[in-house]
């Protein structure tokens, strides 16, 4: 099964999300940008930071169809577990047919609030990641 894990991550929540679900995958974690773009990928884990998903993710996202990446699973990270950027995500992706296997909110740092992800959250991360990587059809 070929599994990628893209993040963005401009205040670090997402990527240290990413290196634990990586780690769990036993695969390479890629911020984003620049990473290339995805072909034949079984199960891709997205990750970003706030609210709503930034333009990178966005476009990211526009440009996929279901023979680039088969499954999903996304996760976003805020100082409020908001969920925005993960319906923005979702909702991109299914307008793909990409099928989605995982969604989770992580804690993350905001501009003047928040927390970075902690152990729990790095052990919660994985069975995320078990979870999603279970769920493949």
């Amino acid at each position: 099964m070929i599994i990628k894990v893209y993040y963005v991550s401009p205040k670090g929540s997402a990527m240290a999300i990413a290196e634990a679900i990586s780690t769990e995958c036993k695969c390479t974690k890629e911020a984003l940008m620049p990473a290339y773009m995805p072909e034949n990928v079984s199960l891709m884990f997205l990750g970003c930071e706030g609210s709503k998903a930034d333009n990178s993710t966005v476009e990211f996202l526009s440009s996929l169809n279901n023979k680039r990446v088969r499954n999903a699973a996304i996760y976003a990270c805020s100082p409020k577990l908001d969920t925005g950027a993960i319906e923005q995500m979702k909702s991109l992706l299914e307008s793909k047919d990409i099928n989605i296997v995982g969604i989770k909110a992580f804690p993350g740092k905001g501009f003047l609030s928040g927390k970075k992800p902690g152990e729990e959250d790095f052990k919660a991360a994985a069975q995320f990641a078990k979870e999603a990587m279970a769920a493949v059809k």
